[in-house]
């Protein structure tokens, strides 16, 4: 079976070589590796965005103008000149602009209201809040990115997945010390699959560290229940008015109707000039998102049962694989529908 990919958006004809990785450090631009220091006293997690790879220089910009500490996971691409035999290469982001920003989520968002409206902090789709990342786990993947970036490796499938009849264990050596998860082999190698704020990485190269179980306490009941409190808008309020959990596959037959009714209406309604082309595509968005809210956890055990369901969601993803191809649709918009459409694969194509 074929494991994992990393990129779903790798471009045809290139080879995709030496990720790198971009700091930013002191704003008076000298010399030093943010790595090292923490400029604000508490700030001791990231969180990430994703936003289309030609808007990631322009954010760099800024990011450094404002001596903001940052970190971009990028990837060289080598391909031929054409008519030479010269190789030439280009620096491009990975997973379509994947930015991680250090500090607390609320200054975070603050900042990017302030000077990138509309963009906004990814959550993480197991708690339904803004994603966060332990600085401490932070640091060795940023170092593994510096001196060895072809260990590191992003999963489409959920952490939870990847959990199943398996220990989780804690680095105890190396320069992954304390980092944890779950050794699995992939590509006849063993690697460590972690949970970074909702995203699935692996990173290879483990077999020599030494490990320990780690013993968690009890959960807590929101950390037990595969679902979180919610504040919906009041378009999604009435989205998730057609969503249930299911029990039978008859009840999977339903609410695969169901699914079908809303994209269906949501059609009608901009053929008719009653919804606009952004509220169509925020209200498809929102679909995949409640499909994978009342159905993730259930998908590794009932595939079958729940196949009606993720055939109706495959069809939503479709329409917006349409709107993206629209020629009338604003550029700038587009990229932003691209860098959506592209956190919404990261998350949950595994399903469809």
């Amino acid at each position: 079976m074929k494991p994992d990919g990393t990129n779903p958006l790798s471009t045809a004809g290139w080879k995709q070589t030496a990720p790198r990785d971009i700091r930013i450090t002191e704003p008076n631009g000298k010399n030093g590796s943010e790595i090292e220091k923490c400029l604000q006293p508490g700030c001791t997690t990231w969180s990430y965005l994703f936003v289309h790879n030609s808007k990631v220089k322009g954010i760099e910009e800024q990011l450094a103008k404002d001596g903001r500490i940052y970190f971009v996971h990028k990837t060289v691409r080598y391909f031929k000149k054409t008519g030479t035999k010269k190789v030439q290469h280009q620096e491009v982001p990975t997973v379509s602009g994947l930015i991680f920003f250090q500090g607390l989520p609320t200054e975070i968002q603050s900042y990017l209201g302030e000077k990138f409206p509309p963009l906004y902090l990814c959550k993480n789709c197991s708690t339904g809040r803004v994603a966060v990342i332990p600085d401490a786990q932070m640091r060795p993947f940023m170092r593994v990115n510096g001196t060895d970036p072809e260990r590191i490796r992003f999963l489409l499938k959920p952490f939870h997945y990847y959990a199943r009849n398996r220990t989780l264990l804690r680095i105890t050596s190396g320069e992954l010390a304390g980092l944890e998860g779950y050794v699995i082999r992939i590509d006849r190698d063993r690697r460590l699959v972690m949970d970074a704020g909702g995203i699935s990485v692996a990173i290879s190269g483990v077999h020599a560290e030494h490990f320990e179980e780690v013993r968690r306490e009890k959960m807590t009941q929101d950390e037990e229940s595969p679902f979180y409190k919610r504040n919906l808008q009041e378009r999604e309020a009435l989205v998730d008015r057609y969503f249930q959990p299911v029990k039978t596959a008859g009840d999977a037959v339903l609410q695969a109707e169901n699914i079908d009714f809303l994209r269906e209406h949501v059609l009608a309604e901009q053929a008719q000039r009653r919804m606009k082309t952004n509220d169509v595509w925020n209200t498809l968005a929102f679909i995949i998102k409640e499909i994978g809210y009342y159905y993730s956890p259930l998908i590794d055990h009932y595939e079958e049962q729940l196949a009606p369901i993720m055939k109706a969601g495959g069809k939503v993803f479709q329409e917006m694989g349409s709107i993206l191809e629209d020629a009338q649709t604003d550029e700038e918009i587009k990229k932003r529908y691209q860098a959506e459409h592209q956190e919404l694969l990261m998350k949950y194509s595994y399903m469809f």
